[in-house]
């Protein structure tokens, strides 16, 4: 046992030296994201032609969790949209309960996986599914003396010790414990109960009662002709860990009109997609493509997404439609950069044309996907 842990601190040791670098990178990304002056004044003017409720931006810092923080956003404003209260949700909460989950796929296949803080959006909802959810009072993520949240070290580190703990050979029975253990140095446990308005809550009764979301009723959809449409699929994307192949496939035009029609009805969406573009623009909050006037078709959103040029960065909340001062459409979307990123209150304005190339997937309630296009993919 003794020779054991020797390789594995040895094994750690030279892990976290490389991670080190990994650190560095995704701070530099994170700092660049949120560099956005806030002063900025709009050199794009919109008109918000239709808009849900929602809780104002958050700044998901230096992390890379962003797919938790648009759809948390996403869990908040289909509680108001259903009656319920616009009630601020623990995004850290789902982040926490993941972490095993990843360790679990990563160690089973040797480390021959990816591993790292990002994710999927139907990861947060899975992490409702499985553990239920909490308010954002009851568990934040932040140690005492915290003001913002900083999973740079979290993520080197957890990645180092597991990737250790293949080096060393077969896992112990220990390695679980100890892996907990690092997640609750840096973020803490989750509660087990809580009170809210009075009444004392699992996360599981805080879900059904309070809540009063059911997974089931969500769909991710994606647009991709190397799978048959209206069929669901596995998506290859390296942040589906999980690999998942329930997403719903569909023609770019009805991917489309799935998007328009849920937001014209008081639906949102929970989105994922490429923000690597010159065109996404944070400081001044729009983001068109470099060429607005080409067609986006299907084939040439095919070609983007087999050579690499639309990849899964980023995930963020659509809430609305806005209209420029030319009339063209646009997607109001929530970042999670903070209230300050940009003019326009932590949100920015997506171009149709930049939604229809660069969304690799979305999520929304079923009821919000047009008739003829749930029965054609067997929706209920």
């Amino acid at each position: 046992m003794k020779l054991k842990t020797n390789a594995i601190l040895g094994a750690l040791c030279c892990a976290l030296s490389l991670a080190s670098m990994t650190v560095l990178a995704q701070q530099a990304t994170v700092a660049t994201a949120n560099a956005a002056t806030p002063t900025a004044s709009p050199k794009k003017t919109f008109t918000i032609t239709h808009e849900a409720q929602r809780t104002a931006a958050k700044d998901q810092a230096r992390t890379n969790t962003c797919w938790n923080f648009a759809t948390a956003s996403f869990m908040e404003s289909e509680v108001a949209r259903q009656g319920g209260k616009l009630i601020e949700l623990s995004e850290v909460f789902g982040v926490r309960h993941a972490y095993p989950l990843k360790a679990d796929a990563y160690l089973r296949v040797q480390g021959k996986a990816t591993f790292w803080e990002g994710g999927n959006n139907h990861d947060a909802m899975d992490m409702l599914r499985r553990y239920g959810a909490v308010p954002k009072t009851n568990y934040s993520g932040l140690k005492e003396g915290e003001t913002r949240l900083d999973h740079a070290e979290l993520a080197a580190t957890s990645k180092a010790f597991l990737d250790a703990v293949i080096k060393s050979g077969r896992p112990s029975k220990s390695w679980r414990a100890a892996f907990e253990g690092i997640l609750d140095a840096y973020i803490g446990k989750p509660p087990a109960n809580f009170i809210y308005e009075g009444k004392l809550h699992t996360p599981q009764t805080f879900r059904d009662q309070v809540l009063k979301l059911n997974p089931e009723d969500y769909v991710e959809v994606t647009s991709f002709n190397h799978h048959p449409f209206y069929q669901r699929m596995r998506l290859e994307i390296p942040d589906n860990w999980s690999h998942d192949n329930r997403f719903l496939n569909v023609p770019i035009d009805d991917m489309e009109k799935i998007m328009t029609n849920a937001l014209s009805n008081g639906y949102t969406i929970s989105w994922g997609g490429d923000t690597s573009e010159k065109g996404f623009n944070v400081k001044e909050g729009f983001a068109v493509l470099e060429d607005e006037v080409k067609e986006v078709t299907q084939n040439s959103r095919q070609e983007a997404f087999d050579d690499w040029r639309s990849t899964d960065d980023h995930s963020m909340h659509i809430v609305g439609l806005s209209k420029d001062d030319k009339g063209n459409a646009f997607f109001l979307t929530k970042n999670s950069y903070g209230t300050t990123s940009g003019p326009f209150e932590g949100h920015l304005h997506m171009s149709k044309n930049y939604v229809r190339m660069k969304t690799i997937y979305f999520m929304v309630h079923k009821q919000a996907i047009p008739e003829d296009i749930r029965r054609k993919a067997g929706i209920k």
